[in-house]
């Protein structure tokens, strides 16, 4: 809402937080608040303003009545407060300058002024008959309100003019942008903006004479396909020609924003779908041509395909000979620089992997249903694909998608594969995207919809011969699916070793199921066990698939060894329940989701959000607001099998064994948290640390040692353990983000490289940020000090004095010898 030179805000959601704010610098020039009363809902508040007086319009449930509320819009004191009564009364109501107008379920447009309480109507029933109609907001000029009504593919313009409602002359469709701006001579525009196969094209017309402006007839194409327009904000002005330019904010369905100009071009463009990213993936590069026709020369089955001669000698001759005549023209192109970069397949010829691994690309999932691939590197979007007809499930109240890497892309020839798992937007029918990430093109069937509703998902643990991992769905009823269906025999014969689990956070039940055989030989899922948690389940973390756990023990100051308790099975189960005495408990379940059983369970007292999880290895560590002491504190367990380790070679959750050895301990951490990951790295040498983002935007490095639960209150007799202290430290040099903060981060993604001293960090949220970390410094990695000059004389040196030595050494044996 806009008061002369400043703008107004409006926000929570019960109590609300009125602000102004100057347009010319975004200063403050006040706040205050609104509280609801009683009898008022929290949804379905509306606000406008209008000559110094702020409007809330409250929707009763009781009746069909809206409660008005006037402000003195800088000092927030109430002025009046009143009701009105609306025969026909829709919940389908907007607030449009001083008039709130509704849609009754009849087909009826009626409106009244919020100042002297005026009915009016207009009978819309003939557009919106048979259809869902709602209301839509509209950019419209202050002095003429413009609203939409949006009835399947087509919306109506109705405009508001003294206490009338005036339906346009023709309807446009529900995908096309409107916005309507002054004109000359009291005259106003409305100005078109709609998608026609990944171009914007944009038109206009006078509102009052319909007479079509053809200065404003322009199209607008992007490097992407460009998406349905969601809304537009024009300003147009009149040039000495008398002729019309119009700027137009355009804001699209799969939440990018352009700027562009009528007559020109898009001046500038923003994705601001990642800042809602939902799920990452780092995924491997491909090798370079090179490396490929390498690869290739050792591989017969490839022959006939690439260079079309029979398998044997003479097709590995011919091989070798063009892998080298290859080799010679990148020689060529990169030393003599004959040639330069062309792009493959659409991508840039830089994007190949490197020697240490560090070269990846971030497949990101926005919760829009957009994709992206980043180079993690430059920054750069290398390739999007917007997936209009898929959603996202709604999991302990996030948004989320079953999102796999089915295949990477060290298996060559076969291309790397994703799999996304996400529901049609019009019904809970679930949709599967298999795509390749390194260019996003879509594989085999690509988007389609399965014609079932799948409640969980499963990546196995194996390979088929095209080393392609399959995907076990679960539906609502109960059935049995394996993508691809090709590996269903596969499947079948692992039968035995396949367990999976669904947890309803609603209810707090969890099942626990495995595959069986019907009498037809059918795969069905077989029920195991079955726990019923007392309350709600607000979250859940497993051990990161990727993790390998490099020492089984660790060792004491007896020099005894404590082995750990290394469960793969292993699952943390966070609740969270109001009690009358300690206000809120949070209750923290170690559960075996092979066998159902319950390894160990701790609850903490009046502990509030936010709440965070992180599980690795054999210690688990989460953070969670102290409501007694105010404060943010961090608890650590610790799980270990004991001085004797009951199996040597593998892990078994059926077997019995004794429950494991637990070492807890509390540690405070002066600051807030919003997001915790642990490091991982390739084979699992590297010392842990735990990334915590600070909610004063930075992102605070913990190595585990200050975590460690058996941190001694005495002396220290174990190597590597420091004394306790209760209170954390935070240093300034072990926030990795350094002077960069981040704001509302949302999660931490880390993923190994291909050296084992190096982590690589991905954090995304309203920022996105990419780094890299040695938790253990960079052991496996010359410095960059490195004097390659002293070494390279040095050992030249050492070869001069041994061949030298050998020659004396050699006549001295001869002269002794004629003695």
């Amino acid at each position: 809402m806009y008061a002369d030179s400043e703008v107004i805000t409006v926000s929570g959601n019960g109590p609300f937080i009125v602000r102004g704010w100057n347009l010319a610098n975004g200063y403050s020039h006040f706040e205050w608040i609104s509280f609801n009363d009683a009898d008022e809902p929290h949804e379905d508040v509306l606000w406008t303003y209008h000559h110094g007086k702020l409007y809330k319009v409250v929707m009763l449930d009781s009746q069909q009545v809206a409660r008005i509320i006037s402000y003195n819009v800088r000092s927030g004191g109430q002025l009046a407060a009143y009701t009105i009564n609306i025969p026909g009364f829709s919940r389908k109501c907007k607030a449009i300058g001083i008039n709130l107008v509704c849609l009754s379920d009849n087909g009826e447009l009626k409106g009244v002024t919020v100042i002297n309480s005026q009915f009016f109507n207009l009978d819309v029933s003939a557009e919106t008959k048979g259809a869902s109609c709602k209301l839509l907001d509209v950019d419209s000029s202050a002095d003429l309100p413009v609203l939409a009504i949006g009835c399947k593919l087509t919306k109506l313009l109705v405009a508001i003019k003294d206490n009338t409602f005036k339906a346009l002359s023709e309807t446009v469709p529900i995908s096309a942008g409107v916005s309507v701006t002054q004109h000359v001579s009291g005259t106003h525009l409305v100005v078109l903006s709609k998608q026609v196969d990944g171009v914007i094209k944009v038109s206009g017309k006078v509102l009052e004479t319909d007479q079509p402006v053809d200065d404003i007839l322009s199209s607008f194409e992007s490097t992407s396909p460009l998406s349905d327009v969601e809304s537009s904000n024009t300003l147009c002005t009149l040039r000495r020609d008398r002729s019309v330019s119009c700027q137009m904010l355009l804001s699209t369905v799969d939440h990018s924003i352009l700027l562009a100009q009528t007559s020109s071009k898009i001046l500038w463009s923003r994705e601001e779908a990642l800042a809602n990213i939902i799920s990452v993936e780092l995924v491997d590069l491909p090798v370079s041509d090179i490396e490929a026709a390498i690869e290739k020369e050792f591989d017969n089955k490839e022959a006939p395909v690439d260079i079309g001669v029979p398998s044997g000698f003479v097709g590995m001759f011919v091989r070798r000979l063009m892998s080298q005549l290859l080799q010679l023209k990148s020689l060529l192109m990169s030393v003599v620089s004959l040639g330069e970069a062309v792009e493959k397949d659409g991508l840039d010829v830089d994007l190949v992997r490197d020697e240490f691994g560090l070269h990846k690309l971030i497949v990101a999932v926005t919760s829009v249903g957009k994709l992206f691939g980043i180079d993690n590197i430059s920054g750069n979007i290398v390739w999007q694909k917007y997936l209009g007809e898929m959603e996202t499930y709604s999991s302990i109240e996030k948004p989320v998608v079953s999102f796999y890497v089915q295949r990477t892309s060290r298996h060559l020839p076969h291309p790397a594969q994703c799999f996304i798992l996400g529901k049609h937007k019009d019904s809970d029918e679930s949709m599967v995207y298999t795509f390749n990430p390194i260019n996003g093109q879509p594989i085999g069937d690509g988007l389609h919809r399965l014609g079932y509703r799948a409640v969980q998902s499963l990546l196995l643990h194996f390979v088929d011969e095209q080393f392609l991992k399959g995907v076990v769905l679960l539906d609502s009823k109960g059935g049995l699916h394996v993508l691809p269906q090709s590996q269903t025999g596969l499947v079948a014969e692992h039968a035995k070793s396949i367990f999976f689990f669904t947890a309803n956070s609603q209810s707090g039940l969890l099942v626990g199921y495995t595959l069986a055989h019907t009498t037809s030989q059918k795969l069905v899922a077989s029920e195991v066990w079955r726990i019923q948690l007392s309350h709600k389940i607000t979250g859940l973390m497993s051990k990161s698939p990727l993790e390998k756990v490099h020492s089984q023990g660790r060792v004491l100051g007896d020099r005894s060894v404590l082995y750990k308790y290394i469960n793969p099975n292993l699952v943390a189960v966070m609740t969270q329940a109001e009690d009358p005495i300690h206000k809120n408990v949070l209750s923290i379940y170690l559960i075996d989701v092979v066998s159902g059983s319950i390894v160990f369970s701790i609850v903490h007292k009046r502990a509030t959000e936010p709440i965070h999880l992180v599980h690795s290895e054999n210690w688990i560590v989460y953070t969670y607001f102290s409501d007694k002491s105010r404060r943010t504190e961090i608890g650590a367990l610790e799980l270990y099998e004991g001085k004797t380790q009951s199996n040597t070679t593998a892990f078994s959750s059926v077997s019995a064994s004794d429950n494991p050895i637990v070492e807890r301990q509390a540690f405070i951490l002066p600051a807030g948290i919003e997001a915790m990951k642990e490091t991982i790295t390739e084979k699992g040498i590297t010392s842990k640390h735990i990334l915590v983002g600070l909610n004063s935007g930075g992102i605070l490095e913990i190595p585990w040692m200050f975590l460690d639960p058996r941190r001694p209150l005495g002396d220290i007799r174990e190597e590597g353990v420091i004394p306790y202290m209760p209170e954390l430290p935070l240093p300034a040099e072990s926030i990795i983000n350094y002077n960069q903060t981040l704001h509302r981060v949302r999660a931490i993604h880390t993923a190994p490289s291909g050296l084992e001293s190096t982590c690589l960090v991905f954090i995304y949220g309203l920022d996105l940020f990419y780094t890299r970390v040695a938790p253990s410094k960079t052991f496996d990695v010359l410095k960059e000090d490195f004097d390659y000059l002293l070494i390279t004389a040095v050992l030249v040196g050492l070869s001069v004095a041994a061949y030298a030595t050998k020659r004396l050494a050699q006549r001295k044996a001869l002269k002794q010898a004629w003695k």
